[in-house]
């Protein structure tokens, strides 16, 4: 895969697109004319889509889409509350994967199957598992935007000093991060770096087998796969190999004093060239190199149910949107994200970008895993709120699990 030179990641700023709501005034209703879009990203990477949206309006449409961007402190409420009176609804709302299946059993969304049929928004133009995640009791709830990953930077220059070939394969494991700590420690480097906790977690357990849901449909994380992968982080801590909690990863990256850095492909827009080493980008640390599994978030374009019906005129203008996006989202996914739609792979901008290799490659569409269970929200908000303390040894693993599930089960009611 392609490496870059002279870069650190800065910051811990996290892609986290989320559920959409209005904030009221301008963009809070729709109209008979335009296509209102409703999006929880600020900052850079919402001036991206806001720039790529410019870019389709300048093709001048029937129906021109109004992007509606602000903080996501208070889309919840919002969101629901418009989603369940039917008033003032966006036509289209870009939410969070996990947030699909919520919404859909509360009856608020409209499905895309009757609009999309016959045309090109259809699973074969798509990741494969990307699309799936829009798909709720066999119809299509959402139409996929773009993706976010949990990937891993990494130092070639260290890699070959402390652990030569084990990146031959373009995968690395928790065993050569091991190896290479071992090696690394004596020189004052560490290994591993642990930034946020639930995607590091929830990336091994699936790996070593874990399952979010038991036989009956119903969450179950009390269990030995999760004992099983916070052990190994914090074997990782005991032996001297991670990052201690409190000190900055990234900054020791940047400074070489770490190898691998399990980050967000959202990190890429926050680098800045202020050193001279070469970097990759790869999948996430694995468990098994022959059973690779790579957690991924997967933005959705979902319709929420409105009063005021939708002309024909403008469910066909939204269709036309969503196709146009399919080759066009080169400034979207400048900050770091993967597109979903295949076609980007003809982009050659596109390819030559670090992230691409989970699309352009078998190998990285096979290992998309895209976490869209009911209730993951409740699980990675308590295991980032616990995590250290199992990890440090001030709380007891099995015990700490057993009161994340209780809590869990609580907020699902």
């Amino acid at each position: 895969m392609k490496v870059s030179k002279s870069i650190v990641l800065v910051g811990t700023s996290l892609l986290c697109t989320v559920l959409l709501a209005a904030c009221g005034g301008s963009g809070s209703s729709s109209n008979n004319s335009e296509i209102l879009l409703w999006s929880s990203t600020t900052g850079p990477d919402g001036e991206k889509i806001k720039k790529t949206i410019d870019q389709y309006n300048e093709t001048d449409p029937d129906f021109k889409v109004k992007l509606a961007s602000m903080q996501g402190d208070t889309f919840t409420s919002k969101l629901t509350t418009a989603g369940k009176s039917g008033k003032g609804v966006p036509d289209l709302a870009l939410i969070a994967s996990e947030a699909l299946p919520t919404y859909k059993h509360q009856d608020m969304l409209e499905t895309w199957d009757d609009m999309i049929d016959g045309t090109e928004l259809a699973r074969e133009n798509y990741v494969e598992a990307a699309w799936d995640t829009g798909v709720v009791d066999d119809s299509q709830y959402g139409i996929p935007a773009t993706m976010g990953s949990w990937v891993m930077y990494y130092n070639q220059d260290l890699v070959d000093k402390y652990v030569p070939g084990a990146l031959d394969d373009g995968v690395v494991t928790y065993e050569e991060i091991r190896q290479a700590g071992e090696k690394a420690k004596a020189d004052g480097i560490y290994s591993f770096g642990y930034t946020w906790g639930m995607q590091n977690y929830s990336n091994l357990y699936q790996q070593t087998g874990g399952e979010w849901q038991d036989a009956q449909g119903n969450i179950n994380i009390d269990n030995e796969y999760s004992y099983n992968a916070v052990q190994e982080f914090k074997d990782l801590y005991d032996a001297g190999y991670m990052v201690p909690d409190g000190e900055d990863a990234n900054k020791l990256f940047a400074n070489q004093q770490l190898i691998f850095l399990p980050e967000g492909t959202w990190m890429l827009s926050n680098m800045e060239e202020i050193s001279d080493f070469t970097w990759g980008q790869t999948f996430t640390p694995q468990w098994d190199a022959e059973h690779i599994i790579q957690g991924s978030g997967v933005d959705q374009f979902a319709m929420f149910k409105t009063n005021e019906e939708r002309s024909d005129e403008k469910k066909s203008g939204m269709v036309d949107f969503l196709t146009w996006l399919q080759v066009n989202q080169l400034e979207w996914v400048k900050s770091g994200a993967n597109p979903t739609s295949l076609a980007m792979l003809d982009n050659e901008e596109y390819v030559e970008m670090p992230q691409s290799f989970l699309l352009k490659t078998e190998k990285g569409q096979a290992a998309i895993s895209v976490n869209a269970v009911d209730g993951l929200s409740y699980i990675f908000g308590e295991y980032d709120n616990r995590s250290w303390d199992m990890i440090t040894g001030k709380a007891d693993i099995q015990t700490t699990f057993g009161e994340i599930q209780k809590v869990v089960e609580e907020k699902m009611k």
